[in-house]
């Protein structure tokens, strides 16, 4: 088992087998040297026959030029504007500040490029409305538009997925939560996410993940947010603008039509916490935290005879969706109850762990992907699909999808007592 995982990350993220570049392959222009790019596009594209990273931008030409050294790429321009307008670039990825998604976006679109936009799309609802809605995006025919949720393309979420909603044994969900933390420290004083000017926060970042998860665990949106309460910045960000707007942490819980509950926990400094230790000892002290999703599901009846009922309540875990390829685990557990009236005749539980590095033999969505894909290259294999008009796996994240993920966000925000995101005055 350790031996396969230290193949997967290997192969996946530190050495990915160099695929032989077919003619027709996608160019790529990377708006901004960022930092997410060599894991989320730079990397993937090397093991994708028809993915080339073609040109960088960058505000700082010095740092773009640096980059494309590092990585390979062999155009570099002096503005974003000129990669754009570059003839041979085909698709851009943006992964700049939050609150320039928008306006780059639809820069990019107009200028007739595919996008692979990461995520957050915009920097609140009103802008991802104007941008998923605008004449560019919605007309037959124009470039494609993705919002990077990547952990969505990969068979171990939609595994756990399936365990929820298509199992014959499985309820309604009752109840879910979704969490994932950053230890303090890993985050610098001065990055982009503490600046609300910039759209930063910890909803902005790993909350739109968790918020996401839920989104798809309820398979509806939330009519409510029940609670949602921060952890603000601190005195050593007082220098940055409107520090008392931004959150280090973020927990809410929302509720759904039919009553179901989530709760998410988004934490970009994570203290405490150490096992076997004082909490007083270590409050101070990075903490550590597996990204993990927990649904509970009502009880269901399977049988009904001779004035016995046979029902079912299944809870269902899913260990590390950010990084499955790494490792990852799919916990399910099944509670039959067998009763007669009011009284319990039987109980038993049946539990089994699974796990899905590759869709299943025999599933139409199973190709030639591999163990080691990361989430990044099942999500670029899609976006490839969608650019030459191929059925893919079937997973994809809609424009209506995007706005409501934002949507959701503004009112967290809210019911927390902070301000919605700045978005940009952009028009085109």
């Amino acid at each position: 088992m350790v031996f396969a995982a230290l193949n997967r990350i290997y192969a996946g993220i530190i050495n990915p087998p160099p695929a032989k570049k077919r003619d027709d392959a996608i160019r790529f222009g990377l708006l901004g040297a960022s930092n997410i790019a060599p894991i989320a596009l730079i990397g993937p594209a090397i093991s994708h026959s028809e993915v080339v990273i073609a040109g960088v931008a960058a505000r700082d030409k010095t740092r773009a030029e640096a980059y494309a050294k590092k990585h390979n790429i062999p155009i570099v321009h002096s503005t974003y504007e000129d990669l754009l307008q570059d003839p041979s670039i085909d698709a851009i990825y943006i992964a700049l500040p939050n609150n320039l998604h928008y306006e780059w976006a639809l820069r990019s679109i107009s200028a007739g490029k595919h996008v692979l936009l990461e995520k957050p799309s915009c920097s609140n609802a009103a802008e991802a409305r104007e941008l998923f809605t605008h004449p560019l995006i919605t007309t037959a025919g124009v470039p494609v538009l993705l919002e990077a949720f990547h952990y969505r393309f990969h068979p171990a979420w939609q595994t756990f997925l399936a365990r929820i909603h298509d199992d014959p044994e499985a309820g309604n969900v009752k109840n879910a939560s979704a969490q994932q933390y950053l230890p303090k420290g890993v985050i610098l004083n001065d990055d982009i996410r503490w600046r609300f000017d910039l759209a930063g926060g910890a909803m902005m970042d790993f909350g739109t993940y968790t918020l996401s998860c839920l989104r798809q665990i309820f398979k509806e949106e939330p009519t409510e947010v029940l609670h949602a309460s921060f952890r603000g910045l601190g005195t050593p960000h007082s220098s940055l603008p409107e520090p008392d707007q931004i959150d280090q942490a973020m927990s809410a819980t929302y509720r759904t039509a039919d009553g179901a509950t989530g709760t998410l926990q988004a934490d970009l400094a994570v203290s405490g916490g150490w096992p076997l230790l004082p909490s007083s000892w270590t409050r101070n002290f990075p903490g550590f935290g597996w990204p993990k999703c927990e649904v509970e599901l009502d009880e269901k009846v399977l049988k009904n005879w001779d004035g016995q009922v046979h029902a079912v309540q299944r809870t269902v875990i899913l260990w590390n969706h950010l990084a499955p390829s790494v490792y990852h685990r799919i916990d399910v557990e099944d509670t039959h109850t067998i009763r007669a009236g009011d009284q319990v005749v039987k109980t038993w539980k049946e539990s089994h762990q699974e796990k899905a590095y590759k869709w299943p033999i025999g599933d139409p969505r199973r190709n030639d992907e591999q163990e080691w894909w990361t989430t990044y290259r099942y999500q670029l294999q899609e976006f490839v699909n969608r650019v030459k008009g191929r059925v893919g796996s079937g997973v994809w994240v809609d424009a209506d999808d995007s706005i409501k993920q934002m949507e959701a966000v503004d009112e967290t925000y809210r019911k927390a007592g902070l301000k919605v995101r700045p978005g940009s005055d952009f028009k085109l």
